[in-house]
């Protein structure tokens, strides 16, 4: 089976180099983009037929809109991960298509396994708000 191709999103040199780094040494992954800005996620997205988009909250260009382009115009699989943890915010990704939201500082050796889990099906919530979150969107129509 082919390793599932992914593309990195963050502002951050080392974030996006150790990102890169756990899912590299992990056969089932190939980093195939490392971007520090959203402007041309989509394309990078559409050009290297990427199955998961790692994509950090706060950097140029990013948003929440950039996740539901990426899930509207491509089959990838949006997966967060930021420092940005507020109830709020992960609420308004997970409504604009992700698919996880990992908080930075929480992964250890976890993010391979989170990450598959994630192309798998499930949403996968590693961030202290998660109740929160999932209980504001259960009272949701």
């Amino acid at each position: 089976m082919s390793p599932h191709r992914v593309v990195v999103a963050d502002d951050d040199d080392d974030v996006r180099a150790a990102l890169a780094f756990a899912l590299d040494r992990d056969r089932r992954f190939e980093v195939v983009a490392r971007l520090a800005d959203a402007h041309d996620l989509l394309a990078v997205v559409r050009g290297s037929r990427a199955d998961v988009v790692l994509l950090d909250v706060r950097m140029p260009g990013g948003g929440a809109s950039v996740c539901s382009a990426v899930r509207d115009h491509s089959a990838a699989v949006v997966v967060v991960v930021s420092a940005e943890t507020s109830a709020a915010v992960v609420e308004e990704y997970l409504t604009a298509g992700a698919r996880g939201y990992l908080g930075k500082g929480r992964l250890g050796d976890a993010l391979p396994d989170l990450v598959s889990r994630c192309l798998d099906g499930e949403v996968i919530l590693a961030v202290p708000t998660a109740a929160v979150v999932l209980r504001r969107l259960a009272r949701e129509p």
